[in-house]
C-alpha cells in the first residue's frame, strides 16, 4: 500500500469509527453493550451518524502537515491557525482546555505558549495522523506531537500520552479497542 493510501485509510477509518461510536462516547464497554445491543451501526439521529471534533482535528492536522512539510515550527503555526478558525464554528465537542488554549492563541499567544495547564486528551485526536506521517522517524514524531499538543495543552504529561497512540492501541478504561493477543 502506498503512502497516500495509508493516509486516506487512516482518515476514513477514523471518521467511520468516530461516527459509529459517537453516541457511546464516554461510556464504559459494559454500558455500551447494554445501551446499544446488536450489530454496530449508525445510531445518532434516525439511523444516521456524524463525525465529532476528533475527526475534524485529524483533518485539520493533515492540512497543516501538508502545508508545513518537515518544518515543525511552520506546522505549529499552520495547525494553530486552522484550530483558531475551527473554534469560531462553536464545535459541540470542544473540550474546555482546548477552547481555552485556542482563545489564548486568538489573543496573540504563540503556538508554543498558547496551551493551558491540562493533560487532557484533546491532542490525542491529532496524534494518529502525525504518527503515520513520521512513523519511521521517532525524533520528528516526538517533535511534531509536542508542537501539536502545546497549542492547547501545556502539562508535561500531555505529549507523552499522545506519543503512545501512534505506536500501539489505546488502553484507556473506557475504550473498546483492545490489544491483539
Amino acid at each position: 500500500m502506498n503512502r497516500q493510501n495509508r493516509f486516506i485509510g487512516c482518515l476514513i477509518g477514523a471518521a467511520v469509527g468516530d461516527s459509529l461510536l459517537l453516541p457511546a462516547e464516554g461510556l464504559s464497554r459494559g454500558r455500551i453493550a447494554r445501551r446499544f445491543p446488536g450489530a454496530l451501526r449508525q445510531r445518532l439521529v434516525c439511523g444516521h451518524g456524524m463525525v465529532s471534533d476528533d475527526t475534524e482535528h485529524a483533518f485539520l492536522t493533515t492540512q497543516a502537515l501538508l502545508a508545513a512539510g518537515d518544518d515543525a515550527a511552520r506546522f505549529g503555526r499552520a495547525l494553530a491557525s486552522r484550530l483558531r478558525w475551527w473554534l469560531l464554528s462553536l464545535p459541540g465537542g470542544c473540550g474546555k482546555a482546548t477552547a481555552r488554549g485556542l482563545l489564548r492563541s486568538w489573543v496573540g499567544f504563540s503556538p508554543s505558549r498558547s496551551g493551558v495547564s491540562s493533560a487532557g486528551n484533546g491532542p490525542a485526536m491529532r496524534s494518529a495522523i502525525i504518527g503515520l506521517c513520521w512513523a519511521d522517524d521517532q525524533q520528528r514524531r516526538r517533535e511534531f506531537v509536542t508542537v501539536s499538543t502545546t497549542i492547547t495543552h501545556r502539562d508535561e504529561r500531555a505529549p507523552d500520552g499522545r506519543l503512545i497512540l501512534p505506536n500501539g492501541p489505546c488502553r484507556c478504561v473506557n475504550c473498546a479497542q483492545q490489544p491483539a493477543p
